[in-house]
């Protein structure tokens, strides 16, 4: 993932963006909270959908829409690992 591509995702956490997030498998709606590492060190994104707390692996993500109108970014398109 790009530097670049972080930055964004960080400011949608930092100003609560709600997200569409699309992955290899899954795509998730919600509310961005953080960047985090998991247990395995994953570099993880946190969402909250429906009051709880969902972490996404940063690689397998493969698009990032935010649905809250924002200057910084529409859509980031990602290299998800396969």
């Amino acid at each position: 993932m790009r530097c670049e591509d972080t930055d964004l995702i960080e400011i949608a956490c930092m100003k609560s963006f709600i997200l569409k997030i699309t992955t290899n498998t899954k795509t998730y709606e919600g509310k961005a909270k953080d960047i985090v590492y998991n247990e395995h060190r994953i570099q993880c994104l946190v969402i909250e959908q429906n009051r709880a707390l969902t972490q996404i692996a940063l690689d397998t993500v493969s698009e990032v829409t935010a649905l809250t109108q924002n200057p910084f970014f529409q859509t980031i398109k990602l290299n998800a690992k396969t």
